[in-house]
């Protein structure tokens, strides 16, 4: 089995996904008490993300305690209402899909590859991606839920740019993986182990030190804007 290995945050979704989501939260009326709540704790940590402050936390920590934060707005909703939120959600994401990577993902199909999408966004939310995509198998950070209401999310069920192989190694050991010549796509230097273990990287709209690596190994560059 080959696989084309797709991430979301700066690859198929050029938009930064926790703060999309607390908007489409505000947009769609949800508790404002909840929101603030949630949001006003986060603010120092995503200024010092998005401006590069200092911090003691590396920038996937802060990626890490972002989406551990955003899920307590969840807390105590159903699964059901859960999955409701995450498809309106979807059908305002979609519109922002970066368009040569969503036809990467048909044209890998027809050749044969298992599509994955793997990343660090909740997995309801990237499951409503999956089925619109028709990805066919998807990997994220998982919801604990206790009594069919969100009760937490783990530190451990995270998915970031340093697990993020071991991740996808674990799901599928029960699998022969042709690994040369899977694909990886990506857009962030946090995800090089998982392009290194690929025959075929594959750099979408790289940072600065992705774009460095991608041009001095040859690899492939797709850029979207």
């Amino acid at each position: 089995m080959k696989l084309a290995i797709f991430d979301f945050n700066g690859t198929i979704f050029p938009k930064e996904t926790m703060p999309f989501i607390l908007n489409q939260w505000y947009k769609n009326k949800y508790s404002k008490y909840k929101l603030l709540k949630v949001f006003v704790p986060l603010i120092p940590l995503y200024l010092k993300y998005k401006m590069g402050l200092t911090s003691n936390l590396s920038k996937e920590e802060m990626e890490i305690e972002a989406v551990r934060g955003v899920s307590k707005i969840f807390t105590g909703m159903s699964k059901e209402e859960i999955n409701n939120f995450f498809n309106r959600a979807v059908i305002s994401a979609k519109k922002f899909f970066n368009k040569p990577v969503v036809m990467e993902i048909t044209e890998c199909k027809k050749k044969g590859y298992h599509t994955v999408l793997l990343s660090g966004a909740y997995k309801p939310f990237l499951r409503e991606v999956g089925e619109l995509l028709n990805i066919d198998t998807v990997i994220g950070s998982q919801f604990l839920y206790k009594d069919n209401c969100l009760n937490m999310i783990s530190r451990e069920g995270i998915i970031s740019g340093s697990n993020k192989l071991d991740k996808l190694q674990s799901f599928f050991k029960e699998h022969k993986i042709d690994w040369e010549n899977s694909k990886a796509y990506a857009d962030s230097y946090h995800d090089l182990q998982l392009l290194k273990s690929v025959g075929k990287p594959v750099a979408v709209d790289p940072d600065f030190e992705l774009e460095k690596v991608a041009k001095s190994n040859n690899w492939r560059i797709i850029h979207c804007n």
